[in-house]
This record gives C-alpha cells, structure tokens and sequence, in this order.
C-alpha cells in the first residue's frame, strides 16, 4: 500500500488531472449505456481541478474545497474575467455529492442533457484557465512551465 503524500502543488499537474477527469467524462458520453451522474461528477471534478491549477499558478495557498463557485471567488480577486462564469460554476457545484454517492439525486433523473450542459460548463472553465495560464492545446504548460 502507499502511502498518501500531500497535494501537489504544480499547477501543470493539476492541469493534467483536470484534463484526465474530462477524458473520461467524454468517454462516458460516447459509451452505449452512459452513466451520465458519474459524467456530471466528473465535469465537477474537472472543473475544480482548472480553478485550482490557475489559483495555484497565482501562488494561493491549496485550501481542501470542492466548491466550484468559492473557487470561481478567489479566482475573480486575480482576474475579473472569472465573473463571467458564475452560472457555469453554478451548474457543477450540483454534482460536488449528486453523481457520487446514492441518495441525491435518482440516477435516472441526470439526463443526457445536464450531462452535455456539465460538460460545456467544463470546457468553459478549461478554455479560460488554458489561456490565461498559457497552456497549448495538447496540455503543456507555457509560462509556469518551470514549476
């Protein structure tokens, strides 16, 4: 077994994560019997990943969260463009504990749609992190590339 080391604090590697949390959420759509609450979750999940890898980029401290919209704040003290995601971060703060634990939602009350609608909400947040951290399409990093 290992043993647990703490976050990283690399915003390239948070990037990495975000990207890999998105793969899969794509992958999901595509599959033929989509698990669309675990989709949604993902999104979230990507979504935070973003907002910290940025938040980290500007040297803040990595605070234990998963809400979308408290990280969507302290990104808006560095770069006011942020506030221009509030619903997007509205949208995956549903699925923080709906698409992981039984109990929050029916499974078959998530449609395809609120899965599309998570994902785009997702892409949003990469786009706009991606470009004001300076990261290529292909994920690598441009200007905290030595960290």
């Amino acid at each position: 077994m290992s043993v647990a080391k703490p976050p990283v604090s690399a915003p390239a590697e948070w990037i990495k994560y975000a990207e890999g949390d998105l793969r899969v959420a794509k992958a999901g759509m595509r599959s033929k019997d989509p698990a669309y609450a675990t989709i949604c979750f993902l999104c979230q999940g990507s979504g935070e990943k973003f907002l910290k890898a940025f938040l980290i980029a500007q040297g803040w401290e990595l605070e234990k969260t998963h809400d979308v919209k408290k990280l969507l704040k302290y990104c808006q003290t560095f770069n006011p463009a942020f506030a221009r995601l509030e619903m997007e971060a509205e949208i995956l703060n549903t699925y923080i504990t709906a698409g992981r634990y039984p109990g929050f939602f029916d499974q078959e009350y998530i449609t395809h749609e609120e899965a599309q609608e998570a994902m785009k909400a997702t892409k949003k947040i990469r786009l706009l992190v991606k470009k004001l951290l300076d990261v290529s399409q292909d994920g690598q990093p441009g200007l905290f590339q030595s960290q």
